[in-house]
């Protein structure tokens, strides 16, 4: 469930027709490997989607979803689920009753979750979704732009590892994970908290379909927050995995 940073209008405009390369370009290499220390898989997507056709929440399946989160299953990122239930479990405070933002998002699965735990959804993504649902407030990252606000809590699961690659129809940026994450701290209430699952494993790019963070990537992308909890880590095992999982990790502004 991808979380996206707030970029401006006129970038996302520019880029959400064009596919994103299948290949990093060449005069961005370095940037992207952090001079060759990163190495390169390859396994492309492009999951933009034309404005004209946006994705539809139904009240009828948000409701579903719901049901299966008050009853604590899992779905797509599986172990990641119970690690946020855990999480949330612990600092229900700032759900309950809260406005949540959701950082980018294709199924209502994260949205479905903060409602079951008593907050109202607030899902910011670059392609446009009609929510049919009163728990779920929906919104473009141009339309953000023009109207920010701050949140007691901002959910980003399997998302930032994505930010930068155009997967998503946005701008090719080999620091756009780490843009991302600055742009969250502006997000945050003073004592919010972001709720991040990223992928955490041998570190890796895939292109274009994500990045996998190991000991030299995480610590760029924390820089600036502190790590007030984790749920499902432990650097020694994580770091050594070739197939990555997804642990959760609550953080606040230093």
């Amino acid at each position: 469930m991808r979380i996206l940073p707030v970029l401006l209008v006129l970038s996302s405009l520019l880029t959400a027709a064009i596919p994103p390369p299948r290949r990093i370009p060449l005069h961005l290499m370095k940037e992207f490997t952090m001079n060759g220390q990163i190495p390169v898989d390859y396994s492309y997507w492009n999951n933009s989607y034309s404005p004209s056709t946006p994705l539809v929440y139904g009240y009828e399946e948000v409701e579903g979803l719901i049901q299966k989160a008050h009853k604590r299953e899992v779905n797509y990122y599986g172990q990641t689920d119970l690690f946020l239930y855990a999480a949330l479990d612990q600092f229900l405070s700032h759900i309950c009753g809260k406005r949540v933002a959701i950082m980018g998002s294709n199924v209502p699965w994260y949205e479905a979750i903060v409602i079951a735990y008593g907050g109202t959804a607030v899902t910011i993504e670059y392609n446009k979704i009609i929510s049919k649902h009163p728990g779920i407030e929906t919104m473009t990252v141009a339309e953000f732009a023009k109207k920010p606000e701050t949140f007691d809590a901002v959910l980003s699961i399997s998302s930032y590892e994505h930010d930068g690659l155009g997967r998503y129809g946005d701008p090719i940026d080999p620091q756009g994970d780490l843009k991302a994450m600055e742009r969250t701290k502006a997000m945050l209430k003073p004592g919010g908290l972001l709720f991040l699952a990223i992928p955490v494993g041998k570190e890796r790019i895939i292109w274009n379909a994500n990045r996998v963070y190991g000991p030299k990537r995480l610590p760029m992308l924390f820089a600036g927050w502190k790590t007030i909890a984790t749920f499902g880590f432990e650097a020694e095992v994580n770091f050594a995995r070739q197939d990555p999982e997804q642990p959760v990790f609550v953080l606040a502004l230093e």
